[in-house]
């Protein structure tokens, strides 16, 4: 396997985006693929053939929401010389895990408005906790257009959207949620997609809402401009959070009030969810202004640990339960750039991206 999270750059239409992307990044595309398809069988009995069937509900959802990302999927296909199934699968990949209760990513993130930092820019960041064996399956993507925002993001070889910002000054990260409610609907992955592809706050609340989403999740966005808001969505309803005194974070729960009809699972199957939303939310309000070093220092924070901030594989869990950091980031959305570590950011280094 080659260096853990090579930097790939596409530009052009749709297809080609993906054509470049699957080329350039087959081996990672592969290996991810492979990671997927012992996911589901180890955990769930589920074959891939048969989750590469499940996927096909998702091609309407996804061609009425943009036709240009199935093209784009395709040609990542093409490139990476696998099925379009394949790829499909994998940008349903949360959809289809929940349709088969396994278990799903945990993050911890944070939005700080250019009012509390210390040279005024908005910073916005995360540690993605999921399977740590995925990160050689990880990669930086830099897209550059010219007739939507560039984006540069990081995500697992073949999903077309992730975690990242674009040169219009918005960034988005990702927290998994969990209901009761049979998935269908738009894939979540596809919807950061939309989100990366707006140009505005009040764009990504569309991308995010106007079609229902296929499981729970929010989007923790924020914006160059100095705003920040956190997209709560269910499926079929959502709910927009805002910032108190310029700070926000999120977790693995619901939070807000006009969606406590809805079952929350991961409450349960997740309860360090409250304790880290809690300590990162009192780690940043403790501090005054704030840095992207302070970011760096609290994502690599342990209390609680190893299901803590910078979360560790606890072996007293099910082997299938079993989580740690795979990267985390740090978006300035100010300068259009992000630094991130891929591992746990107690151990790792960061390294520094420009769109």
């Amino acid at each position: 396997m080659s260096e853990l999270f090579p930097l790939i750059e596409v530009s052009g239409a749709p297809y080609e985006l993906g054509f470049q992307h699957g080329r350039l990044a087959q081996t990672q595309v592969q290996y991810t693929l492979e990671r997927y398809k012992e996911l589901f069988f180890d955990y769930s009995g589920l074959a891939w053939a048969d989750a590469t069937r499940l996927a096909q509900r998702y091609i309407a959802p996804i061609e009425r929401y943009d036709a240009g990302l199935l093209a784009e999927m395709r040609g990542v296909a093409d490139g990476a010389g696998v099925p379009f199934e394949d790829i499909l699968a994998l940008n349903a990949r949360s959809e289809l895990a929940l349709s088969v209760n396994l278990p799903s990513d945990g993050c911890t993130a944070l939005a700080v408005c250019p009012e509390c930092t210390a040279d005024g820019h908005a910073l916005l960041g995360q540690n993605w906790d999921w399977k740590p064996t995925q990160r050689p399956g990880c990669i930086v993507l830099k897209i550059t257009r010219t007739d939507r925002p560039s984006i540069l993001m990081v995500t697992e070889a073949g999903i077309i959207g992730k975690i990242g910002l674009n040169d219009r000054g918005l960034g988005v990260c990702l927290n998994a949620m969990g209901t009761d409610r049979k998935p269908e609907g738009l894939p979540l992955h596809i919807a950061l997609r939309g989100i990366l592809d707006s140009p505005t706050l009040s764009d990504a609340v569309d991308a995010a809402g106007r079609a229902e989403l296929g499981c729970a999740a929010n989007f923790l966005c924020g914006h160059a401009d100095g705003e920040a808001i956190s997209i709560e969505s269910v499926g079929e309803d959502y709910d927009v959070l805002y910032p108190e005194d310029g700070i926000l974070a999120h977790t693995n729960h619901i939070t807000s009030p006009r969606l406590v009809g809805y079952h929350d699972t991961f409450k349960r199957r997740m309860p360090d969810t409250f304790v880290r939303r809690g300590r990162i939310t009192k780690l940043a309000r403790r501090q005054s202004p704030i840095t992207v070093e302070d970011f760096k220092l609290w994502f690599s924070d342990h209390v609680e640990y190893p299901d803590s901030i910078c979360r560790h594989a606890d072996p007293h869990d099910p082997e299938g339960l079993q989580m740690g950091t795979v990267f985390s980031i740090v978006m300035d959305l100010t300068e259009n750039l992000f630094w991130m570590a891929p591992g746990e950011p107690c151990q790792t280094d960061y390294r520094l991206y420009r769109l």
